[in-house]
């Protein structure tokens, strides 16, 4: 009986392959976050939601604190869990003026690539990020962005 092994040989097991975290996360995308982002007029109001407040604003005295919608909530934590290499980060090239996208290397250690994509508020480089993430989570359940 032959098995598929990584580069070291050893068997790639369903464990190895953390079948069922991805088999329980892919459940919760499906279930709880995707109802509400194939519908163009959802998927707007999440994201303005997260445009209007990329960052999260702090509680103010006498106000209620800041809450996002549940959805808002799963998609940010969902989007936060991908690869480390060619993840999208921000760099503060210029401090408290100019925020630049950039990408990780597949190794730690290895150098930051910076894109020529700046803004100029720690937040409008934030949304840029939650939409490149959003459109690679969209497309790969094959839904267009």
């Amino acid at each position: 009986m032959d098995h598929e092994t990584d580069a070291h040989g050893i068997p790639l097991t369903a464990l190895r392959q953390d079948y069922a975290f991805k088999a329980v996360d892919d459940y919760n995308v499906r279930m709880y976050i995707l109802p509400h982002l194939v519908d163009p007029e959802s998927r707007a109001r999440v994201i303005a939601e997260h445009k209007a407040d990329p960052l999260y604003s702090p509680t103010r005295p006498g106000e209620p604190a800041p809450i996002y919608s549940q959805v808002l909530v799963r998609l940010i934590d969902k989007l936060r869990v991908v690869q480390t290499a060619g993840k999208h980060i921000i760099v503060e090239t210029e401090p408290g003026r100019e925020y630049t996208i950039a990408l990780l290397p597949a190794t730690r250690g290895e150098t930051v690539v910076l894109t020529e994509e700046t803004y100029a508020t720690r937040g409008e480089a934030d949304h840029a990020i939650f939409l490149k993430r959003l459109k690679a989570l969209l497309a790969s359940y094959g839904i267009e962005m």
